[in-house]
C-alpha cells in the first residue's frame, strides 16, 4: 500500500481558514444587512462508489465512507452559501475478484442555495488528493493519478440550526489510472453537525 501524507497540511490549513473567516464575515453588509455568523462543524455519511468511462469493463459499485469537517459561510444574497468541506474518503470500485481501495483528502467547494428554509440545493468542483491505493496487490504496473478533479450535485435537507442532512453525485472529470479512461463515480448520503 502507498500513501501519501503531503496533503495533510491542508487539513490545518481547512480549519484555519474557516475560524479567520468566522471573524472576517460577522458584521454587516454595504446597506446594513447582517452577514450572519460562518458555522463550522463535522460531517460524516456512506458512499456507494463505483468506476465510469469507455474502459469500465466488470466493474460494479462497492461501499465506502467519508468523514471530515465543514463550513458554512453566509454570502450577500439571501439563503445563498458557500460551504466548503475538507473530508477523508474511502471510495473505488469492485472489480471481481477483489476491491480496489482509494484513499483521498478531498476538497469540495460547494454553492448551495435554500429554495425554502429547511431544502438546498447543492452544486461544486472539488479537488482530491490520493493518500493511498492497492494497486501493487490488484493491478500490477498501472499507476494511480495523485489528483482527482471533479464535479459535485445534490441537495440537503436542514432538520434545525444544527443538523443538516445531504445527498450527493460526484463524478471525476479525470482519469483514474494512467492507461485506462476510468474515472470515480460517487454516489453520498450522510449528515453534517455545527456547532
Amino acid at each position: 500500500m502507498r500513501v501519501n501524507c503531503s496533503p495533510c497540511i491542508l487539513v490545518f490549513l481547512f480549519f484555519s481558514i474557516a475560524i479567520n473567516a468566522q471573524t472576517v464575515f460577522q458584521g454587516t453588509g454595504p446597506s446594513g444587512s447582517s452577514f450572519g455568523d460562518v458555522k463550522i462543524g463535522g460531517k460524516a455519511g456512506l458512499h456507494v462508489a463505483t468506476w465510469m468511462g469507455e474502459d469500465v469493463s466488470g466493474v460494479s459499485q462497492r461501499l465506502g465512507f467519508y468523514a471530515g469537517g465543514i463550513a458554512e459561510i453566509p454570502m450577500f444574497m439571501d439563503d445563498l452559501y458557500l460551504q466548503p468541506e475538507l473530508l477523508i474518503s474511502l471510495v473505488g470500485a469492485d472489480i471481481g475478484p477483489s476491491n480496489v481501495n482509494l484513499t483521498y483528502l478531498t476538497l469540495p467547494l460547494m454553492g448551495k442555495f435554500h429554495i425554502i428554509e429547511e431544502v438546498a440545493v447543492e452544486f461544486g468542483p472539488q479537488v482530491g488528493f490520493l493518500l493511498s491505493d492497492n494497486w501493487e496487490e490488484d493491478l500490477q504496473g498501472q499507476d494511480t493519478k495523485k489528483m482527482d478533479i471533479g464535479l459535485n450535485f445534490g441537495g440537503g435537507y436542514r432538520m434545525n440550526e444544527n443538523i443538516y442532512f445531504q445527498m450527493r453525485f460526484g463524478f471525476g472529470l479525470g482519469k483514474v489510472l494512467d492507461i485506462t479512461k476510468v474515472r470515480n463515480g460517487v454516489f453520498s448520503i450522510g449528515g453534517s453537525y455545527f456547532f
